[in-house]
This record gives C-alpha cells, sequence and structure tokens, in this order.
C-alpha cells in the first residue's frame, strides 16, 4: 500500500530549524485543467475548467465529477454552506462574467453578472459578503447580501489569489503584475459587516529572503522570493494567520510555496515539490492540516500536511 504522504515533522511548527517540506501529488488522481478549490463537506472540490466541472477528491482514493459547470475558475463556501463559484461564460461569440451559487444537490443559481469585472478567485467573509479577485484589470471586488457590487479602492492590476485572515478583519489579494518590483499582497480591512475599506501594500516579494540550510538556490540566482515565485498567484492563510503565496509563470521561477509570517516581515517555511504554476491552495483533511494544491496545465492535485 502507497504512503500517503512523505511528511517532514518540526517539533516547533512552522518555525522548525530546517524549514523545508516537500510535497507529493495525490496518487491515482487524473490530470485537471484546475484552478480554484476548496474543502467541502468532507472533501475538496477542485474547478476544473479543463474539464467543465467542478471535480470531487473524498480522501482517501475517491475522484468524481460533482456538477459539470462550463468554465469555473473559483470556488468558496459561504456561510449558508452553498458553493460559491466565479465562472466566465462564452456564447455566440461574446463573454458573460457571473458568479454562481451551487447548492449540496448540485442545483445552481446566478448571483450576479452586472459590474462583475472580471472574476477569479472568491472569498466569503462570515457576514456573507463575497469578494473576489479580478484579472487582468477587473480589480478586488465585493458583494454584500442583497447590495450592489463595490470596487476597491486603490484597483490593483492583475489581482489573483485572495483569502481572509483568520479573524476575517483583512483581505489579501496577490497581484501578478509582470514587473518584479510590483509583485505584492495587498491588505484591506473589513468591518463586520462585510464592508470593504481602501486597501495599501502589505509586503512585497523582492524584499523577502528564505534563510533555510536545505533550502537549494532559486533557479535564476537571487536570494529573495522573486527567484522562487516568479508572478504571483495562489494564496492562502492558516489558522494561525501564516500566508501561503506562490506562482511561477517564468523559466526562471523556482517551483515553491514560500510561508510568510502574518505580520509579512519574515519567510517562516519552503514548500517544494509543488506544481510549476501554482494557482490555488485551501487546506482541508479531517483534521485540516493538509494544504491541498493545484496548477496551471494539467496536473494532479498535490498536498501536504503541515503542523
Amino acid at each position: 500500500m502507497r504512503t500517503l504522504l512523505a511528511i517532514l515533522v518540526l517539533t516547533s511548527g512552522l518555525n522548525g530549524a530546517d524549514g523545508v517540506y516537500q510535497a507529493e501529488q495525490v496518487p491515482e488522481c487524473p490530470k485537471l485543467g484546475a484552478s480554484g478549490l476548496v474543502w467541502w463537506k468532507d472533501k475538496l472540490i477542485v474547478a476544473d475548467r479543463g474539464n467543465k466541472r467542478l471535480f470531487a477528491f473524498t480522501p482517501p482514493g475517491k475522484f468524481e465529477t460533482f456538477t459539470e459547470i462550463d468554465s469555473p475558475f473559483g470556488v468558496a463556501v459561504d456561510r449558508d454552506g452553498n458553493l460559491i463559484v466565479s465562472e466566465k461564460v462564452v456564447a455566440d461569440k461574446s463573454v458573460v462574467n457571473r458568479l454562481l451559487r451551487v447548492k449540496a444537490d448540485g442545483t445552481k443559481e446566478t448571483i450576479v453578472t452586472e459590474d462583475v469585472g472580471s472574476p477569479h478567485f472568491v472569498a466569503v467573509h462570515e457576514s456573507g459578503t463575497i469578494c473576489w479577485s479580478g484579472f487582468p484589470d477587473g480589480g478586488t471586488r465585493s458583494l454584500k447580501p442583497g447590495g450592489k457590487v463595490n470596487v476597491h479602492t486603490p484597483k490593483i492590476g492583475h489581482t489573483y489569489g485572495i483569502c481572509l485572515t483568520p479573524k476575517q478583519d483583512y483581505l489579501l489579494v496577490s497581484s501578478k503584475l509582470p514587473n518584479a518590483d510590483r509583485r505584492s499582497v495587498y491588505r484591506f480591512p473589513v468591518d463586520k459587516d462585510g464592508t470593504v475599506g481602501t486597501g495599501e501594500e502589505f509586503f512585497k516579494t523582492q524584499d523577502l529572503e528564505p534563510k533555510f540550510d536545505k533550502l537549494p538556490a532559486a533557479k535564476d540566482g537571487s536570494k529573495n522570493l522573486v527567484g522562487w515565485l516568479g508572478r504571483l498567484q495562489g494564496m492562502t492563510v492558516d489558522k494561525e494567520g501564516n500566508i501561503y503565496i506562490a506562482g511561477a509563470e517564468s523559466h526562471t521561477a523556482g517551483e515553491a510555496i514560500a510561508v510568510i509570517s502574518p505580520d509579512g516581515k519574515s519567510v517562516k517555511a519552503m514548500i517544494l515539490g509543488v506544481p510549476r504554476n501554482v494557482t490555488c491552495m485551501a487546506f482541508g483533511g479531517k483534521d485540516g492540516k493538509t494544504l491541498y494544491i493545484t496548477g496551471s496545465g494539467e496536473y494532479p492535485l498535490y498536498r501536504v500536511t503541515l503542523p
């Protein structure tokens, strides 16, 4: 029987002496044209755009189509336990961007199509407010229950990864701009009622340097995270507020996920053995400690268990 995971256990959490973890492919998982993913009802739901569906993985080895959707991109869970999906529909030579609500029985309803920009990844606040990123130039937007779409200030170019901090008081958004000095994570304050305030640049990857003895050199020889992550894409947080960022889209970028401290000032760990272009990450499993990873192109699911 195959070993499910190769785990490097560190005795002091993500502050261990080695700081380097190794991910692996989920055994027997088919290749997917995947982007967003979320843990939902004891299973992992994957937005499999390549096969026009929401794909479901129930550990240890059940793979199935949950429901068909023309072009799902981001996926999240709302406060009522429904899936919220961003979708780009191409019909009659026109493009319709929209947000969908998908219920447990697979039934779907359109939430909004007007003024949604170019919705990519999705995060849902405990108030019911839905937030989404917009690549390439849609900016970051949100929608309160019964309200109208709000375009956040500043309107950041190439927003991609998106997530809420554990206390849901900040919305984090990554920008995958090609300029190395502009590859940043931005932070927007969020009120308890889901109102998103004015954002600010939180940290840049060029200002952060991973310092671990067992970490090989970045492919481009640089010491900062630009050489490891390339253009920023996927992002998530853990229960302690550590921020997980990844990307690539560069032949000189390494394949890695960087774990950043909650204050955005230091690299706490690095995860290797991941897809070349990481699109999304989400925690799941029975204890919530397994980080699942998708890659842009055709990759199976990847995973790594963390303390």
